[in-house]
């Protein structure tokens, strides 16, 4: 393990993770310092995780997600599981298939293509391409141009819709 190396990769992503929280960047935390890390990384290449950390932050993420259930929450979800099931299904029928044309067309492999594609968060999914060995650089670009785009256009079509359903 290269301890000067781990350090210097760490304080650039906590520099990055607070940069992107104090931009109020959604997901700011793992976008900031994933774009801090690349940046510096892509210029020294000098960055460098022991995979026992990655380990270690796939424990702390899965640990903050299943904080989320509460007693409260899962009764709550009775009301909205048979929609929530209808939803997921069409997602996932659509992920497939574009990350299946996306494998064709662009001769990505299927496996990072279809999580690249898939209805997930970008932290989900950048975990889960990493369990799976898939490319995760792909799989976490494709994920934020995704979020990104969403999160810049979702206000227009809800401006648009909610003037013309107004009427």
């Amino acid at each position: 393990m290269n301890f000067g190396k781990l350090v210097g990769t760490l304080i650039v992503a906590f520099i990055g993770g607070w940069a992107g929280i104090r931009f109020r960047v959604p997901a700011g935390g793992m976008i900031g310092s994933l774009v801090a890390v690349a940046i510096y990384n892509y210029f020294s290449q000098m960055g460098y995780m022991p995979p026992n950390l990655k380990i270690v932050g796939q424990i702390i993420i899965g640990g903050t997600i299943g904080m989320n259930f509460t007693k409260s929450s899962l009764a709550e979800m009775k009301q909205v599981f048979l929609p929530a099931i209808a939803s997921v299904l069409i997602l996932l029928t659509v992920g497939v298939i574009a990350g299946y044309i996306l494998h064709k067309v662009a001769g990505i492999d299927l496996i990072t293509a279809l999580l690249g594609t898939s209805p997930g968060g970008l932290t989900d999914m950048t975990i889960l391409a990493a369990a799976f060995e898939a490319d995760t650089i792909i799989v976490s670009s494709i994920h934020l141009i995704r979020l990104f785009s969403v999160i810049f256009l979702m206000p227009i079509f809800v401006r648009i819709i909610s003037t013309y359903i107004s009427k």
